[in-house]
């Protein structure tokens, strides 16, 4: 396996910890972002759109290049939405928006949307939130990354972390352990190991 390494150079860590919770106007701010007010996608999707630009905006980019790759974790879903559904069908056929916003798939479009990109884009539903990174870093190769987590249930969480291919730094790498080191604000650089993600 080739090592391969990224610079992150753009965070979004709402939802990390107490310290970084959404502000509670993070919908009104993703509104006068995106100059509309986004319909029928359901909160995870929303979510998703405020931590990916904010992200954007931190790494000082406006647009993410077409080789990248974008990959949305959550380790629950749309739990809200599904929940709807479940009701709606306990009397009837579910409505067919509601339905919609029960498929995690719906993200994808609203963020190639709001991002003007066509390219690499999936969402995984996982337990475990560090592979994420590892599968990412598999798939993006010598490519840069815009990777997300995001939760509806309280605290609601979006964070996201934008990464760029770079040549190996001086550093002292050493492997993840745990997700919080992996989106640490001291943590600067990734790099794709044989036994995982390795940090510096």
């Amino acid at each position: 396996m080739n090592n391969f390494t990224w610079q992150i150079t753009g965070r979004t860590l709402a939802g990390v910890s107490s310290d970084t919770a959404l502000p509670d106007n993070w919908r009104d701010q993703l509104v006068g972002r995106l100059g509309y007010r986004p319909r029928r996608i359901g909160i995870l999707a929303e979510l998703a759109l405020s931590g990916a630009l904010n992200c954007l905006d931190s790494a000082h980019e406006t647009r993410l290049p077409k080789g990248d790759v974008l990959r949305v974790c959550s380790l629950r879903g749309s739990i809200s939405a599904i929940s709807q559904v479940l009701e709606q069908n306990r009397d009837d056929l579910p409505m067919p928006f509601s339905f919609l916003q029960s498929q995690t798939g719906q993200i994808l479009p609203a963020l190639a949307a709001a991002l003007n990109w066509q390219g690499d884009a999936g969402v995984v539903v996982a337990r475990n939130a560090m592979n994420l990174a590892r599968l990412a870093g598999q798939q993006a190769g010598r490519n840069g990354m815009l990777l997300g987590w995001v939760e509806e249930v309280d605290p609601c969480q979006s964070f996201w972390l934008r990464l760029i291919p770079c040549t190996a730094p001086v550093a002292c790498f050493v492997l993840a352990v745990s997700f919080e080191e992996m989106v640490a604000p001291k943590t600067r650089f990734w790099r794709l190991a044989p036994q995982g993600m390795e940090l510096a």
